[in-house]
């Protein structure tokens, strides 16, 4: 039961049940074995001398490592470019259409044989926070490709389920970090700030899950606390504080949820 004193979870209990839920289907589908907490180290993601395409490509390996799943097929594409909305010192476009996405995951292929293709964004290439995020995320979509059931509430919610199968693969922090960017610029003339949204869940909700799955491996999650934000920081501690209040064996609690009231099957 969530305590109604002391540090408060960040996110309501109909979502933190439905993380709970979610994690207990990911280690049902895909192995209960304790998966390493991603860095933004060179231990993880030694320097690169490559630029580019060459440089992104170098980056996907070392995440398809600390994934597991370097020996998983698949190929890695430039995919569609955020269109300018600056074109002059004083004129902005509006565009009609979506933004490009950070990342794509999709299965094609010929003759009966499937191919797997990766795209990421060309204006992620300079933030390499956001890039690990995005390729993490979209190796999430290729694990839970391979899926045999349904996650809890179903496949409509997949961009969610997800954004928390990348956090249960190791890359919570860089989900964290990256899920919402302010920056401030200065160019032609003009200066400003501007923001940029990431993932499908919030900021709180992938700290909260950060946390779960730090407690579920038997981790201290303020491990991850220098490596975040500093809001995100102190958000990581007052979760890490309520949940030891309110659910002081998260293993058990994620093992207790019965995921048949989520529609899995």
């Amino acid at each position: 039961m969530l305590s109604l004193f002391g540090p408060r979870l960040p996110i309501d209990r109909d979502e933190f049940e439905w993380q709970l839920a979610t994690f207990k289907w990911l280690r049902l589908e895909f192995g209960s074995a304790a998966r390493l907490l991603v860095l933004p180290s060179p231990a993880f993601f030694p320097a690169s001398s490559s630029q580019g395409h060459e440089r992104i490509a170098d980056l996907f390996e070392h995440v398809r490592a600390a994934a597991g799943m370097e020996d998983w097929p698949c190929e890695l594409q430039a995919g569609r470019r955020d269109r300018p909305a600056q074109v002059g010192p004083a004129l902005f476009l509006r565009h009609e259409d979506a933004p490009a996405p950070c990342g794509t995951f999709q299965i094609t292929g010929e003759d009966g044989i499937p191919k797997v293709v990766i795209t990421y964004n060309p204006e992620l290439t300079t933030d390499t926070t956001a890039m690990i995020a995005t390729l993490a995320h979209e190796l999430a979509h290729y694990l839970m490709s391979t899926a045999a059931t349904d996650p809890p509430g179903g496949w409509d919610l997949h961009e969610l389920h997800t954004d928390l199968a990348a956090t249960w693969m190791g890359f919570g922090i860089f989900l964290a970090n990256s899920a919402r960017n302010f920056s401030q610029f200065q160019s032609d003339g003009l200066q400003g700030w501007s923001s940029r949204t990431q993932g499908y869940l919030s900021e709180q909700a992938l700290v909260t899950g950060l946390a779960i799955v730090e407690r579920l491996y038997g981790r201290d999650p303020l491990a991850a606390a220098p490596f975040l934000k500093t809001y995100l920081e102190s958000d990581l501690r007052r979760t890490t504080k309520a949940l030891a209040r309110s659910h002081p064996d998260i293993p058990a609690a994620v093992d207790a949820v019965d995921l048949a009231e989520y529609g899995a099957s």
